[in-house]
């Protein structure tokens, strides 16, 4: 089991790593490819743009708007250095501890443990061992919950893999991968998929965001609370097959770690 505090250790750690190159390869503002001699230094980390004016842009956010960027990608690089299985970082998003049944209030502190590749949060460190005393009963209770949760949002009725249709009498595969629910229509295409993810959620991303955004009701970032196109976005975030759209990438380590407020912003304003 891999814990918050065992990749945070590591980052500290080996943060000389990221040292001497860009630590990302994508713009924070366009999303587009960096050219490695646009950069800005902020402490021993390089960040690289696509121009100059990303640059400048990035260098009129304050140190804790960078530090949170920069330390998202680092957690994103140490994530996959521990070889976890998840390819696609979606957050715990029941709001219910899976042991205690405790609602989580995302002003507490609640406890975050990755197990078995996925991100768990408890309502206290003494629910953990409960959880891992018996992983494969907890972890079928809450797929079936993040099922329930997820499916008004999937955006398609064919199978991720082959094209075919879901059976709508209830003979499609839904299984929870890395917290998020996918679709197929039989069990072995189920497996073609978890052999090689990768290709399927970048198609699935891509019609959640062509569906969502157009009845997405904000136009403003749900975190930086200015317009959507004010630092270069909108920026498309997948959150457990949910679009959530940002001013940029800097401001995706907020929703992450608290995924159902921005969830509970969108909701409202759809129902204004």
């Amino acid at each position: 089991m891999i814990t918050i505090t065992t990749l945070l250790s590591t980052l500290i750690m080996t943060s000389v790593l990221f040292a001497g190159e860009p630590i990302n390869t994508v713009c924070p503002f366009t999303g587009n490819p960096v050219n490695s001699e646009v950069t800005t230094t902020v402490g021993e980390v390089d960040v690289a743009f696509c121009c100059g004016g990303c640059k400048g842009g990035f260098e009129k956010w304050d140190n804790e708007k960078q530090m949170s960027y920069i330390n998202g990608l680092k957690s994103e690089k140490k994530i996959a250095d521990a070889k976890s299985v998840v390819l696609v970082h979606t957050p715990y998003l029941l709001d219910i501890c899976p042991i205690s049944g405790s609602k989580l209030d995302s002003k507490d502190k609640a406890v975050t443990e990755i197990i078995d590749g996925r991100e768990i949060r408890f309502c206290c460190a003494g629910c953990v061992p409960y959880f891992n005393k018996d992983k494969e009963a907890k972890f079928k209770e809450i797929d079936a919950k993040m099922i329930a949760q997820q499916l008004p949002f999937y955006p398609i009725d064919t199978c991720i893999v082959s094209g075919e249709p879901l059976d709508k009498k209830g003979g499609s595969a839904d299984f929870i991968y890395g917290n998020r629910l996918f679709r197929t229509c039989c069990n072995d295409c189920k497996a073609e998929f978890l052999a090689d993810p990768v290709n399927y959620v970048a198609e699935l991303d891509e019609e959640i965001i062509k569906l969502q955004k157009k009845s997405y009701p904000i136009t403003t970032c749900v975190v930086g609370k200015g317009p959507l196109d004010g630092m270069g976005g909108p920026d498309y975030m997948i959150v457990g097959n949910r679009l959530v759209q940002l001013c940029c990438a800097g401001c995706r380590s907020k929703v992450l770690s608290d995924p159902l407020g921005a969830f509970a912003l969108i909701d409202e304003a759809s129902k204004e």
